[in-house]
């Protein structure tokens, strides 16, 4: 699963100044990302979303924009787990929801979990590696 910073969580605006904005406060961008990702782990570990779990895995990362994500691997407890992909689908979704069914979730997603113009839109775009995109978008869907 992905775990992505909003730089508009209360705990990241309550900090700054008048005249800043998030981005010129990297620091309290990744103390409060930290903090959100340990309880989200705790919760993990703690079998408290997914039920028993025999591991974990997760490697942090920083998008173009400079906000961190991170990629969770978890290895469900089988044995000891009463887990169905539905309600796996439950916790966990790869797709951008209906804007009418879900317009708070379809705004989220679409600020902070979709990849940005590049190419002939953006040549600038820091993912643009000799007039291409570094990361193959856009990709078919």
């Amino acid at each position: 699963m992905t775990f992505t910073c909003n730089p508009k969580w209360p705990e990241i605006i309550l900090m700054l100044t008048e005249d800043q904005q998030p981005n010129d406060r990297s620091d309290i961008i990744v103390r409060v990302f930290y903090l959100k990702l340990q309880e989200l782990l705790n919760d993990i570990k703690g079998g408290t979303i997914f039920g028993p779990i025999n591991a974990i895995l997760h490697s942090i990362e920083f998008q173009k924009s400079g906000l961190p994500h991170v990629h969770i691997l978890v290895w469900l407890n089988k044995d000891r787990t009463k887990m169905t992909i539905e309600k796996i689908d439950t916790y966990i979704s790869a797709e951008i929801p209906d804007p009418k069914l879900d317009p708070l979730g379809y705004v989220l997603v679409s600020e902070h979990m979709m990849h940005d113009l590049c190419g002939e839109k953006d040549p600038h775009c820091p993912c643009m590696k000799e007039g291409k995109c570094s990361k193959f978008y856009p990709k078919e869907f």
